[in-house]
């Protein structure tokens, strides 16, 4: 079974794993894969996940710790690798083609409620004066419209109307997306909990484990 998976049309080199890589949150086995791959664990940033609308901007002073109080990680060092944990929410990996600039996001219906997209983008346009053209935004593994059934009052939050109770966090991002200006989206089109053999799930199973997505 594949350890991850990736969107080869992307530009940076990105992925999200699977349960076959193992639980991404130990760090000896985050650590173990990362090296199997190549890639130098110690250059990594990551952020102690809160479910809001806070985003960091990172650099190299700051690989190999987890930054508080986020959700959202984004730098212009190229040296400098972001990671998001998910097991249901979205994770959403941005990539700038003309820059440096990168961006990692973890979204969950409270992050997407509290406006967390469009604060990433709010920092990249005012901080790194990121051109939305060159923009590319890649949508990960998460829990679909399939599986991902709510309660009424969702619908209501976002506007949007409930199909058989079930809540589309995709379309929303997407929508949130194209509202900016963006329209250069790559979504995997994966569900966690319906590929929850291949896939950590809270949802499912209310595990602790989770996967990883990084650019």
């Amino acid at each position: 079974m594949e350890q991850f998976i990736f969107n080869k049309n992307f530009s940076y080199r990105h992925f999200t794993t699977t349960k076959t890589a193992g639980n991404m949150k130990d760090k000896n086995i985050r650590n173990n894969f990362l090296i199997s791959l190549n890639l130098n664990p110690v250059k990594l940033v990551l952020a102690n996940q809160t479910h809001g609308n806070n985003i960091t901007i990172v650099g190299a002073s700051d690989q190999n710790t987890f930054i508080d109080n986020c959700d959202g990680l984004i730098t212009a060092d190229k040296n400098t690798m972001i990671g998001i944990f998910t097991a249901d929410c979205v994770p959403l990996l941005v990539a700038c083609r003309k820059d440096q600039v990168k961006a990692a996001i973890h979204a969950g219906w409270k992050g997407l409620y509290g406006g967390i997209v469009e604060n990433t983008f709010d920092i990249l346009k005012k901080d790194f004066s990121v051109d939305f053209n060159e923009v590319q935004v890649y949508i990960g593994p998460h829990i679909r419209s399939c599986c991902y059934e709510v309660n009424c009052e969702a619908g209501l939050r976002f506007n949007v109307k409930l199909k058989d109770n079930k809540l589309d966090l995709s379309e929303i991002v997407c929508k949130k997306l194209e509202k900016l200006g963006i329209d250069n989206i790559f979504d995997i089109k994966r569900c966690t909990f319906h590929e929850k053999d291949l896939f950590f799930s809270y949802r499912y199973n209310g595990c602790d484990e989770r996967i990883i997505s990084i650019i």
